[in-house]
């Protein structure tokens, strides 16, 4: 009857991801960034420049494994298939760690009606199969819950428990919150037994792995944290906008009900068990909720995304994590609650949808919230967009082809620019200019979107990206005004034209000055930004390696202005 239980929130989890199976146009980034690393050029988004443009190492490593046990396959479709089994895994482990907490404590039959919650939202479904890292973070999530209910009976698997738990930055680096909540539970459970010297171990083992990779991205990236992390302001604050996208997740779906109802089902057996003097249990039961709530928290404080829901998915995985009913006819009004939650779970899986408010004037900065999955389905005329066949109609289809049609007429051993000033129309905006680096490319290029259009134009393309995800100029800029989520971070052509462009490159009207492109190619050439430069695209020689170590932290913090003007004289400045 358990497992019944179980595969109830499992198989909707399941068939709803089948049903609205899809990739994102951002998993692309990690296809470009595999497709060089199985070229030999390392785990790079431009060759020759060694910048983290992907934010969940682990989903990219394990996708990269998954390519190479089964190299027939495409790295589309290999996303896909991993999302639904990391879903399987988190509906299943999620529901029994649920199941065990409860049954070792007096509970017969036990409904794991919060991951039915989470199994019932269709914007759970999107992002499932997305290509994205989500359906690991929800994985992850319950792997780590179920480890922590069955390490702290059986001790035999505390050290594994501790390595488990600590992967979590691997998975997304806001799941650093995670881990130190669930690390944190693991070894107050050890303090309270006064094995001090046991969480102390914990403690070591949970950060090995993080800090061996951090130790490989200080090395290799010459950064604290992944270029992503700095284009997206990771450390910024823009509550009101957080606030927006909380709620444009709550209110299509009314998920205020299921979360009070929820919180009420774990609020009685955690009550009754510290009163009977079970404080092992409520912490148990509370651990993944201030996992969720934290989570949430943060993504809030951050401004949310631009992606409807997204970032808040695996805490509200988390929150519903320890929701559920033992199945006791004594308990009227938790019944009532829980037949709440069912026709609520019934009510959202048949008909309640997202829809996204229309901007009036939409800019490459305006400020939205969208379904991502739509647009691209509307963009591509497909209705499972997956493959890059399936984008080719759409205009970031068009312009990678384009781009890699162009880059193949570039005669070898030159080099040249294409400056773009209207991104809605590429192609047809696009001025030439010759170019000059030590870069191996034969065409650059100013791209917003740099997924779809980074991958169809193939490796020979430096795509010059406009908002900084995979651009080591822009991503250290700061943000002058808040704009569209995960967008706020534009840079403009002068900096490619500043960088690549032959002295003496003329201004293009609409794009770049010339008093911009020299101030550029001046700010390029002074301070950090220099410093940093060099050390992302010398030679990785163990000396640059350790020297890449000592200047990640100055890399990190490493601030000017996008105007080119501006920023020359904040590097070039001297030194006081």
């Amino acid at each position: 009857m358990g497992w019944i239980l179980v595969a109830i929130p499992t198989t909707v989890a399941l068939v709803g991801a089948w049903v609205y199976r899809w990739v994102d146009e951002d998993a692309f980034i990690n296809f470009r960034i595999l497709h060089n690393v199985f070229a030999g050029h390392g785990p790079v988004y431009n060759i020759g420049e060694r910048v983290e443009a992907d934010s969940d190492p682990l989903w990219v490593l394990t996708l990269g494994i998954a390519h190479l046990l089964a190299p027939f396959a495409s790295l589309e479709w290999l996303s896909v298939l991993l999302g639904l089994v990391c879903t399987l895994v988190a509906f299943l482990v999620g529901g029994r760690a649920l199941q065990r907490l409860r049954v070792r404590r007096g509970a017969v039959q036990v409904a794991p009606l919060g991951l039915l919650v989470v199994s019932a939202v269709p914007v759970v479904w999107e992002f499932s199969t997305s290509g994205l890292e989500t359906s690991m973070a929800f994985a992850w999530l319950a792997g780590s819950f179920w480890l922590l209910v069955v390490a702290t009976d059986e001790s035999r698997l505390l050290r594994t428990s501790a390595v488990v738990m600590g992967l979590g930055m691997l998975v997304r680096p806001e799941l650093a919150i995670a881990s130190a909540v669930f690390v944190a539970s693991l070894v107050s459970v050890e303090v309270h037994a006064r094995r001090l010297r046991s969480a102390g171990v914990l403690v070591a083992l949970a950060a090995i792995v993080p800090a061996a990779y951090e130790l490989f991205r200080m090395a290799y990236y010459a950064l604290l944290i992944p270029t992503t992390g700095l284009a997206k302001d990771a450390a910024g604050s823009w509550w009101s906008q957080g606030a927006t996208y909380a709620l444009d997740l709550i209110d299509p779906y009314l998920l205020w009900l299921p979360l009070v109802l929820g919180l009420v089902l774990v609020a009685v057996p955690a009550r009754t068990w510290w009163a009977a003097g079970d404080r092992r249990g409520v912490l148990l039961v509370v651990t993944p909720m201030l996992v969720g709530v934290l989570d949430a928290l943060y993504v809030i404080h951050l401004g949310g995304d631009y992606m409807h829901g997204r970032l808040l998915l695996p805490g509200l995985f988390a929150l519903c994590l320890p929701m559920g009913l033992s199945l006791e006819p004594r308990r009227t009004p938790l019944l009532v609650a829980a037949a709440a939650m069912v026709v609520w779970a019934g009510m959202s899986v048949v008909g309640l949808r997202y829809v996204p408010s229309v901007p009036t004037h939409l800019g490459l900065q305006t400020i939205f919230i969208s379904d991502e999955r739509a647009s691209w389905i509307a963009a591509t005329a497909e209705a499972h967009p997956i493959t890059l066949a399936d984008y080719r109609r759409a205009l970031s289809g068009r312009a990678g082809r384009a781009l890699a049609v162009s880059a193949a007429r570039q005669p070898a051993g030159t080099q040249r620019m294409d400056v773009i000033t209207n991104p809605f129309a590429p192609l047809a905006s696009a001025t030439h200019r010759p170019a000059r680096s030590p870069l191996p490319f034969r065409l650059a290029a100013n791209i917003p979107g740099i997924g779809v259009v980074g991958d169809l134009a193939g490796p020979e393309v430096y795509v010059f990206d406009t908002f900084s995800l995979a651009n080591p100029i822009g991503s250290h800029v700061t943000v002058l005004r808040h704009a569209r989520p995960g967008h706020e971070k534009y840079i403009g052509p002068a900096w490619m034209l500043g960088r690549f462009g032959l002295t003496g490159t003329t201004a293009i009207p609409g794009a770049a000055t010339r008093l911009q492109i020299d101030a550029a190619r001046g700010a390029l050439a002074c301070g950090g930004l220099h410093s940093y430069l060099d050390d992302i695209t010398a030679p990785l020689t163990p000396g640059r390696a350790l020297g890449n170590v000592v200047a990640s932290v100055a890399n990190t913090f490493l601030r000017f202005s996008p105007d080119p003007i501006r920023a020359r004289q904040q590097l070039c400045a001297p030194k006081r």
